[in-house]
């Protein structure tokens, strides 16, 4: 009787791995998926620049602005789905979004005077900077270990 059980459990293993070639398309293809964020990437790094001026330079409507790009940024990243088979990618995954959704509530306006909610901002998009490239490094080891050629992410200068 255990061994009926042993070899069942083993069986039901095997069916439940996903196979080497498998996890590589499903990188592959989550990979090009995060490649449609270079824009908005492109974005951040040019709030974080504007940010970087004086307070007498930026307005209420840049941080609305800021603020936007931030639920947009998340908002796409939710699109993705959660519950990949390739566990390695599945977990790393899950954990960038729920950091990076955490840039919503740091930039959010709590009514405070604009220098505040100029850093509010700033440490908004910085998360999501941060955070992002981590992600990136994360892939970027998935990639060399399935020996993909020419990974094709990279965080904007």
């Amino acid at each position: 009787m255990s061994r009926i059980l042993a070899v069942l459990a083993l069986a039901l293993g095997l069916v439940g791995c996903g196979t080497e070639e498998e996890d590589k398309q499903i990188l592959i293809e989550y990979v090009t998926k995060l490649k449609e964020l270079d824009d908005k990437n492109r974005q951040i790094v040019d709030t974080i620049e504007h940010l970087r001026k004086p307070l007498s330079e930026i307005s209420e409507a840049d941080l609305a602005k800021a603020r936007q790009l931030i639920n947009e940024y998340v908002a796409q990243l939710q699109t993705f789905p959660r519950d990949l088979t390739y566990r390695e990618l599945r977990v790393t995954h899950n954990l960038y979004v729920d950091k990076a959704s955490q840039a919503i509530e740091l930039s959010g306006d709590k009514g405070r005077e604009m220098r505040r909610e100029k850093s509010n901002v700033d440490i908004g998009v910085r998360h999501i900077e941060k955070f992002t490239k981590r992600h990136h490094n994360g892939m970027n080891v998935l990639w060399d270990r399935h020996k993909l050629p020419d990974f094709p992410l990279e965080w904007p200068q």
